[in-house]
């Protein structure tokens, strides 16, 4: 005879095997129906894996290259050498990660709510989100860099939670996965600094062991980040963490809020005068977007607000570069932006839901659901600075995906009940 825990561990699998079928025939169907041309960014990562994967180094007009992160590239030439260079084996590997990444949701969810309910509410919320489906078949980095990023906060989440003697293992292996989605985009670098701010202020450790805990966390971190920067210094000579892009795009969020700036005009871009030097024209970018914002604060904070609002106001980015690309039909655009948005709307609407009923209990049981809060609003905050536009809230999604759960029980609870009362009345 089974006992409960044995019961309840054959429900969890019965979940997670139903939620991988359904995500294999939603994902697998769209990248075998859809299939765009991959362009921009999606051909450089294309192009330059299989530069990797044929031994040419990464480089870019003859040149060593940090200008993109080496991550996801690096990621598709190991996978290229086994399959050849082919855009389907990164699509494939683009459906896995994002699995992996609808699993973590289930598991996280599962933790922090201790409701199996609530967890595949949020699992599935988050499969069916249009979006999410849609970039599955387009070769960005968007799946790899989410999941290892949502890999690493949940385990360290966990460390929270678990003995002594699992604390470390999970600790550590936190900083690992931060460590290599900041190689595939460089945006957690900062994040340290809110991890000792959770450690001494949420979860009000004794300040010797939440300083010992973040450091622990940040020198695994930076281990899985050194590679790349060691890389950088051999082949470039000059001291790079991870690209060479930061500079350029402060300095487009000083000309745009949202979307991509750029001009040939000398009087308008200072950049020309590096020459197609990364190097050079990174420096120049930060040195000139760093002396604009510190003599325009109140500016800067007013486009910092437009530059939010560009990030989270719709969901059309991915419907550009799949649906556009096959059918640049205007009325097809305008009816998938439409419904791809109103999905993302009220999914964040549930989202806000259940994060209000989250927060509304004792603080003491919410606080390790702080970490995700705590890391969406300062990826939010980092776009004060950069521009902003749907596809850089990608990463994001998931962890709003957690609250979802709550919002459409709390929703569907409450609607029950009026039902209920109406019946009775």
């Amino acid at each position: 005879m089974e006992n409960e825990e044995q019961r309840t561990a054959r429900s969890h699998l019965r979940t997670i095997l139903w939620l991988i079928v359904i995500n294999v025939i939603l994902r697998g169907l769209w990248v075998a129906v859809v299939q765009p041309k991959q362009i921009a960014d999606f051909e450089w990562y294309f192009t330059h894996a299989t530069q990797m994967a044929q031994g040419q180094g990464y480089v870019w007009g003859g040149h060593y290259t940090a200008y993109w992160p080496i991550g996801w590239p690096f990621i598709l030439s190991i996978l290229f050498r086994l399959t050849g260079p082919h855009v389907l084996a990164g699509l494939i590997a683009n459906v896995s990660f994002s699995i992996g990444i609808v699993l973590l949701v289930y598991w996280t969810t599962l933790s922090f709510f201790r409701s199996r309910r609530i967890a595949v509410f949020a699992a599935f919320g988050y499969s069916l989100l249009p979006s999410q489906i849609e970039w599955n078949a387009i070769l960005g980095s968007e799946e790899s860099f989410t999941f290892f990023l949502f890999l690493g906060l949940y385990l360290y989440a966990r460390s929270t939670l678990a003995s002594r003697d699992r604390t470390i293992v999970l600790l550590l292996a936190a900083g690992l996965g931060v460590g290599i989605a900041t190689d595939i985009r460089p945006v957690p670098l900062l994040f340290p600094v809110v991890v000792l701010i959770y450690e001494l202020v949420l979860q009000r450790r004794n300040w010797l062991y939440g300083v010992a805990r973040s450091a622990a966390f940040t020198a695994v971190m930076a281990l899985g980040v050194l590679p790349v920067t060691l890389r950088n210094y051999f082949t470039m000579h000059h001291f790079v963490i991870v690209s060479t892009n930061g500079g350029v795009n402060l300095w487009q969020g000083t000309n745009i809020d949202g979307g991509y700036y750029w001009s040939w005009l000398p009087w308008q871009n200072p950049l020309l005068v590096a020459q197609g030097n990364e190097i050079l024209q990174n420096q120049i970018g930060q040195r000139v977007a760093i002396q604009y914002i510190l003599s325009h604060p109140m500016s800067t904070l007013w486009h910092g607000a437009l530059k939010i609002s560009d990030l989270y106001k719709s969901d059309v980015n991915g419907v550009w570069y799949t649906i556009h690309i096959v059918n640049p039909a205007w009325n097809v655009l305008v009816v998938a932006d439409l419904v791809t948005s109103i999905a993302y709307w009220v999914f964040m609407a549930l989202t806000l839901i259940g994060i209000v009923r989250f927060v509304g209990r004792p603080f003491r049981t919410w606080w390790p659901l702080a970490l995700p809060i705590l890391f969406v609003v300062y990826y939010t905050s980092l776009f004060i600075f950069f521009p902003a536009w749907d596809r850089f809230r990608y990463p994001l999604m998931p962890l709003f995906a957690i609250f979802l759960g709550s919002g459409l029980a709390t929703v569907l609870d409450g609607t029950r009940r009026g039902i209920r009362r109406i019946r009775h009345t």
